[in-house]
């Protein structure tokens, strides 16, 4: 009658299997379907916080003038020098050409400038090229003039007069789209020249740069990590479906949380890259834990269906709980208000609870419908675990006193370490130095003074204009403060058009680039410049109504930390020598955007992590209805943090507003072997157990899968750290070491925390 019973039962669970099987195959089969179509996009401009005063400001500014990195520039180098017909003839024809290529405001060549000179009759102005290319015998005085001046076209020629630059703005705000059209025409462009050197840098082109080395990284860590997942399953069961349906499990999660985001519209981004990743190795925890449970059932001689409902009911709570605080973690980061992270923290954190849906509906569906695998050495393989297991929770019990001395001790230095964190950000900083783009950067740092942009927005005060002479006067310190104290270079501000006409007017004579002390003589020049005022180049320096102004520059990049202190240096220089009646100054641009965002992500991750901690103490507490428990909860998980954060303290790494989150990724994974830990001493404890007794069978059952799962957690983030991107290395080093910490202190310091527990707690 029992066995008729079962047997009605098992058709019954069969039955429902197969239902379960055919849902989720017409589900993950449309999400698949989606996930196909995923985009890929780089816009650093996301990366900025919303409705920030100082993007609002500088959004505000570049709509009154211009974007301060839509441009390209291009490098030319020749060997013999640029005063070389030949040469100069080429560079002409190559900035005709450039002319033609799509999405282009604007060309600006040497070779095409030209500066003012009195007309010989006496009556107004006539333009005279800097190079008379077809006049070879000219170029002596063109160097020599070139070299001397202080004017734009100067800064355009290296030193050596060996190289020269043309200046390519392109549209404004361009999409991806348009982006890799400029850029292709562009390449198409340079390919046919046959110049000694050719050197290009833009942000269309570090942009395009970025996404190729995104879309083939995505694909090969996802290679990398399945590989390794393989080889670790066949070691560990030695059997097809020991194979087969793990790693289908979290294949089938990764698919549909990618079918996920595409249904949301949302692309992939150097961010989102990481959340195949983190779903392989986070769901396949889930699946070792449950699958384990399963085996070690069956080694009890359960029946099929008595295995696969303990293994649900003893571990299917638990691992509902790792997934729950494993999400909480990355939900935490949608209080940085930036799209990009707050799309990874959110669909990371769907992806772990779809990952933790399917591992409870198809492994006990497929299992159900497989026959009961064939358990090979198993005892020969308990024993080996609960021996060393065994004696090592032996030697811990005996020198505790001397396991929290050591803590105590490792933790004062991790402190220290961590102290010496600091927040720095550089231009493409994320690129190795001997990727292609890093060597542009390092070209154009060397010969031209940098590409990273300077905008400082000038607001004259009460009714002044931003041409009046007292303001004026003002500006002229100002730059000089700028150019000595932040060595600018390109430097393009309201005084120049009036330095040019005053040197204009004086026989161009370089002693008089330079903005007349005399106001009536100024008013002069503001009349002869009345003329020009409808010159694009005039009104990208003022407004129309005169009510703002603008200096703009480039400079090599210091990194966001030193411009910090230089822009403190600006604060008190403007504080004491500026008068503040005539004009106020406010620093913008693309450029204190991302230093900014940088300072904010830092300060919100650890505002969410604490949030963390909060709500994870809360839980663990109510589960247990301790308060201590709480407090235990969150020690084993915080140590790793710390530990980690004295070590890139230690080791002098910055972080930037993307390896920044790194905390939070640790914390969200590394949590759950705790809560594992505790759930299992949970059930010793009900079961009547001592505490010592309950400890120790909790060590060595939960202690081995822990190991497990953190080498299985090591093998996905580790393989992070060949990775081209710098961010993307460091995410993988710096969690792989907070696991490792993790792990550590879950089989030493969260043990002996208990034991000082009472039984009955």
């Amino acid at each position: 009658m029992d066995n008729s019973k079962e047997i009605l039962e098992e058709k019954k669970y069969r039955r429902i299997s197969r239902f379960i099987l055919v849902g989720l195959t017409v589900l993950l089969g449309f999400l698949g379907y989606r996930s196909a179509q995923l985009k890929f996009d780089y816009d650093f401009e996301k990366f900025f916080p919303k409705a920030n005063d100082k993007l609002v400001f500088y959004q505000e500014f570049r709509e009154t003038f211009e974007n301060d990195n839509d441009f390209v520039l291009v490098g030319i180098h020749n060997d013999a020098g640029i005063f070389n017909r030949d040469f100069l003839e080429k560079v002409d024809q190559l900035s005709q050409e450039l002319k033609t290529l799509p999405r282009i405001r604007e060309v600006i060549s040497p070779t095409e400038m030209k500066y003012l000179e009195k007309n010989p009759a006496g009556l107004g102005f006539k333009e005279t090229p800097y190079f008379h290319i077809n006049k070879p015998e000219l170029y002596h005085q063109d160097s020599i003039r070139i070299n001397s001046v202080s004017e734009p076209v100067s800064e355009m020629i290296s030193k050596d007069q060996k190289a020269l630059i043309i200046l390519i703005k392109n549209e404004q705000f361009p999409s991806k789209v348009k982006s890799d059209e400029v850029a292709l025409a562009l390449d198409k462009i340079l390919a046919k020249q046959d110049f000694d050197q050719i050197h290009t840098m833009g942000k269309i082109l570090g942009q395009k740069a970025y996404l190729d080395i995104m879309q083939r990284e995505f694909f090969t860590f996802m290679i990398i990590s399945i590989l390794l997942l393989l080889i670790f399953l066949i070691v560990t069961y030695r059997s097809l479906w020991g194979v087969f349906i793990p790693l289908l499990t979290v294949m089938l999660a990764v698919v549909g949380s990618l079918g996920i985001m595409e249904l949301n519209g949302t692309p992939l981004n150097m961010m989102t890259t990481l959340l195949p990743i983190i779903m392989l190795v986070v769901g396949m925890s889930d699946v070792i834990h449950l699958v384990s449970k399963y085996l070690e059932e069956i080694r009890l001689k359960r029946s099929k269906i008595d295995a696969l409902r303990n293994m649900l009911k003893k571990v299917g709570v638990a691992t509902l709980l790792t997934s729950l605080t494993t999400a909480l973690g990355f939900v935490t980061l949608i209080a940085v208000n930036m799209e990009p992270v707050q799309n990874f923290g959110i669909f990371t954190a769907v992806g772990v609870l779809l990952a933790f849906v399917l591992s409870i509906l198809f492994i006990p569906a497929i299992f159900m419908l497989l026959k009961m695998p064939k358990i090979a050495n198993a005892a020969k393989l308990k024993t080996i675990w609960e021996n060393k297991l065994g004696a090592f929770f032996i030697q811990l019990c005996r020198n505790r006193k001397k396991v929290f001395v050591l803590y105590s001790l490792l933790i004062s230095i991790a402190l220290f370490g961590a102290s010496k964190i600091q927040f720095d950000y550089f231009l493409m900083q994320d690129l190795g130095p001997e990727e292609p783009l890093m060597k542009e950067l390092a070209y154009f740092q060397e010969e031209f003074g940098g590409i990273r942009p300077f905008e400082l927005a000038i607001i004259p005060q009460g009714n002044y204009d931003i041409n009046d002479f007292e303001v004026m006067q003002e500006i002229v310190k100002l730059e000089e403060f700028l150019i000595r104290e932040y060595q600018l270079s390109h430097v393009a501000s309201p005084s120049i058009p009036y330095k040019m006409m005053n040197k204009t007017l004086r026989d161009g004579r370089e002693a008089y680039y330079k903005i007349p002390e005399n106001k009536k003589r100024y008013d002069y020049l503001k009349k002869q410049l009345k003329a020009f005022e409808n010159v694009e180049e005039f009104k990208l320096l003022m407004s129309n109504d005169k009510k703002l102004g603008r200096i703009s520059a480039r400079l090599v990049d210091p990194g966001s930390k030193t411009m910090l202190e230089k822009n403190e240096k600006l604060k008190e220089f403007y504080e004491e020598e500026i008068d503040s009646s005539l004009i106020d100054i406010r620093l913008t641009g693309t450029t204190v955007i991302i230093d900014e965002s940088g300072r904010y992500v830092s300060k919100n991750i650890l505002l969410g992590l604490f949030i963390a901690f909060f709500i994870i103490a809360i839980s663990m507490g109510f589960l247990f209805r301790s308060v201590k428990m709480a407090f235990i909860s969150l020690v084993p998980n915080l140590i790793p943090i710390v530990f980690t954060a004295g070590f890139i303290g230690f080791f002098k790494i910055d972080l930037n507003m993307t390896t920044a989150i790194v905390f939070t990724i640790a914390f969200g994974i590394a949590v759950d072997d705790t809560i594992h830990f505790l759930s299992r001493y949970r059930q010793e404890v009900k079961l009547g157990r001592s505490n010592l007794i309950g400890l120790r069978r909790t060590f060595i059952s939960t202690g081995k899968a822990i190991i497990i799962t953190t080498v299985i957690l090591l093998a996905g983030f580790g393989s992070l750290i060949f990775s081209n991107f710098l961010s993307t290395f460091y995410i993988g080093l710096f969690v792989s070491i907070t696991l490792i910490f993790a792990l550590i202190t879950d089989l030493t310091l969260l043990p002996l925390l208990l034991l000082r527990k009472k039984t009955n707690s």
